[in-house]
């Protein structure tokens, strides 16, 4: 009787407490949210799914700190209007921050009016920098997915591929929406599109003098060693595929981007060579030396597209498929004229 006795007042003592805790759990559940900006209970419409090239990936709101994994990423986000608040190019200078844009990243640097973080380099990107500086989205590209599952520890990581090759290269044209989707810029990047047209339109008719006498291009890439790439699919090619040049292959040679010697180049029939070199920084450009360089080589100095003027040379970071995005497309169409029209007005 007496163990009755005992055991009975803590069976009641707990049911009180169950009862307790379940009454406190309805009230928490029961308490209403406070309105979204649409009138809704949630903020679930302020986000949204983001397909990529990983799988799918939920982005809310509009981010604020966003890192760029490369220059093609610094590019596409800088013509949406977005500025970095991290940054991963080709090589990781040795500073903590961007503090001078326009002097410490080529080309890009002079939209940039943060001072974004150095987050690694485009192929190794540093994973404690990305963790230090907490952003709330971190955009890439396909081929940086060794480390997406890291990435995604950290914010919400979407990447994307940067160069489509479907018959018609597609540098930025199939990226931008996707990042423009990330970044709630659907507009903009709509925007960006409808221009495109105009811009090459615009090249085109500056450049119809240069069609008429000289329509064939050489295209080649070269560090200045022993032998130098085809470039007919770069950006630089495929635009000038657009405004109407015709890109010539050397016979024989099969691939795009495929290594040929110094002394093929004169078995080549074109009217004009356009280089584009590179050095150990990969973005200075390298113009006099390498026109040094080409001015020794006797079979190279001896081609009539050389001893009349007509062979450029111009820096891959921005002409090659380094950046490959709406700035520097749209930079290279302003550039062709003026790098073009000096050779047909050396003629008459």
């Amino acid at each position: 009787m007496i163990s009755r006795q005992i055991h009975r007042p803590i069976r009641f003592l707990l049911l009180v407490l169950l009862l307790m805790l379940l009454t406190v759990a309805c009230q928490t559940s029961s308490v209403e949210q406070p309105p979204t900006e649409s009138g809704t209970t949630s903020t679930a419409n302020n986000c949204r799914i983001v397909e990529h090239s990983m799988g799918e990936t939920e982005v809310c709101d509009q981010p604020e700190k966003v890192v760029a994994l490369s220059p093609h990423v610094l590019d596409s986000i800088l013509a949406l209007g977005v500025q970095p608040a991290g940054f991963a190019q080709s090589v990781a200078p040795r500073i903590k921050f961007y503090d001078n844009p326009t002097s410490q990243i080529p080309y890009l640097g002079k939209w940039i009016t943060t001072k974004p973080m150095v987050v690694g380099s485009r192929e190794s990107p540093s994973l404690e920098s990305l963790a230090l500086l907490k952003p709330d989205l971190i955009l890439g590209e396909e081929w940086q997915n060794a480390q997406y599952s890291l990435l995604t520890q950290i914010a919400p990581t979407v990447l994307f591929d940067g160069l489509i090759w479907d018959g018609k290269a597609r540098y930025w044209q199939q990226s931008i929406k996707g990042f423009a989707r990330a970044l709630g810029r659907e507009e903009r990047a709509q925007e960006l599109l409808s221009k495109r047209d105009d811009y090459i339109a615009q090249a085109r008719e500056a450049l119809q003098p240069v069609l008429q006498v000289y329509p064939r291009i050489l295209l080649i890439s070269s560090d200045g060693g022993a032998t130098v790439k085809l470039g007919s699919k770069n950006m630089t090619g495929s635009l000038l595929k657009e405004i109407g040049f015709d890109i010539v292959q050397p016979e024989g040679v099969v691939g795009d981007f495929a290594d040929i010697s110094w002394e093929i180049l004169p078995q080549i029939e074109t009217d004009i060579i356009i280089v584009t070199d590179w050095n150990d920084d990969r973005f200075m450009n390298p113009e006099a030396p390498r026109r040094e360089i080409w001015a020794q080589k006797p079979i190279l100095n001896a081609m009539p597209a050389f001893k009349q003027g007509r062979v450029f040379f111009v820096d891959h970071y921005i002409w090659g498929n380094h950046v490959r995005g709406p700035l520097s497309e749209q930079f290279i169409l302003e550039a062709l004229p003026d790098l073009l029209l000096g050779s047909v007005k050396s003629t008459t």
